[in-house]
């Protein structure tokens, strides 16, 4: 009975021993979590509309964005670029104005070595719209060019109003391929000029520039120069402009007794001084007027006028009677 006993005693002491045992091997090989770090949604869209979008980050870890490719989208930005544990990701990018989806993908990547492909996408603009060329430049003479809008919707060209040196064919259209002609109108002086406008189409927007240089130096004759004496009856007589730029006529407020039209032009032109009867028998009248052309540099030209007094009208006297008788 003793020998029972001893027995069942040393198999208990036994099993323990092997319990014990087993409980430290599985500590010792006992491996920690894994890391956890994820972005819920696998595709990440924002409207064309839409200029960004934020996502969650869900992690228990830091992580980081090892690689961004964005080649047929060029202006997506991602920030930021790493973090510590549960975050935000930003999304910015302009509104999308084609008629083609832009995607990219991000690589979210932790330290241990896990990773997440996200593939970001800004869905296709509804209205479709290109034109031929966004810059214009013009020489200081002016002249004409062709823009080419092609929209899949109706279109306006915005930003011209008030612009009286651009002539404009048509600032509207409908889908298709439009050509719309447009004038530069001569240089006014030696100052540059520029036109920004824009196509606009739904929800699009294609700006483009025009541009014109002012007068490199700017000419200015007019033809008489030498001073000019009028008859005393009323009359007109044509001056002649030669010049590159715009002029103006600047008369004095004393010449009353002339008038001239126009006061201004542009380029090569002419003007007309008229003016009326001398009244006075004595005096001949005077005044002078001034051309002007530029705005850094004025040019200007002196123009002298005087007028003839009138001619004295002398009324002789009538003859008296003579007596018949003193005649024989």
């Amino acid at each position: 009975m003793k020998t029972k006993n001893l027995y069942s005693i040393l198999l208990g002491m036994t099993l323990i021993a092997c319990l014990a045992g087993c409980k430290s091997d599985e500590t010792t090989d006992a491996k920690p979590a894994l890391e956890l770090v994820m972005i819920p949604d696998k595709e990440i869209v924002i409207p064309a509309s839409e200029t960004g979008t934020s996502v969650n980050v869900i992690a228990d870890c830091y992580w980081e964005i090892t690689a961004v490719d964005n080649s047929t989208w060029d202006d997506l930005t991602v920030s930021p670029r790493s973090g510590e544990g549960n975050g935000t990701i930003v999304f910015t990018s302009e509104k999308n104005k084609s008629s083609l989806d832009r995607t990219a993908t991000i690589v979210l990547a932790t330290k241990g070595g896990l990773q997440q492909v996200v593939k970001v996408r800004q869905s296709k603009s509804d209205a479709a719209l290109s034109i031929n060329n966004d810059y214009f430049t013009f020489v200081d003479t002016g002249g004409a060019a062709n823009l080419v809008v092609s929209s899949n919707s109706n279109w306006e060209i915005k930003g011209a109003d008030g612009i009286d040196w651009l002539e404009i064919g048509t600032t509207s259209g409908v889908s298709g391929t439009t050509e719309v002609s447009f004038n530069v109108k001569q240089a006014y002086n030696e100052l540059e000029r520029s036109a920004n406008l824009t196509v606009v189409s739904g929800d699009n927007e294609l700006p483009f520039n025009i541009y014109q240089p002012g007068v490199s130096s700017i000419a200015l004759m007019v033809n008489p120069t030498a001073p000019q004496t009028f008859p005393a009856t009323s009359g007109s007589q044509i001056f002649n402009v030669s010049c590159n730029a715009a002029w103006f006529v600047h008369v004095p407020s004393s010449a009353t007794w002339i008038n001239i039209d126009p006061m201004m032009g542009l380029g090569d032109g002419a003007f007309t001084v008229t003016y009326g009867d001398n009244p006075s028998v004595r005096d001949e009248r005077q005044t002078n007027f001034i051309v002007t052309s530029g705005a850094k540099t004025i040019q200007q030209v002196d123009v002298y006028l005087s007028q003839e007094p009138a001619e004295e009208v002398i009324i002789p006297e009538e003859p008296h009677n003579i007596d018949p008788s003193l005649t024989r």
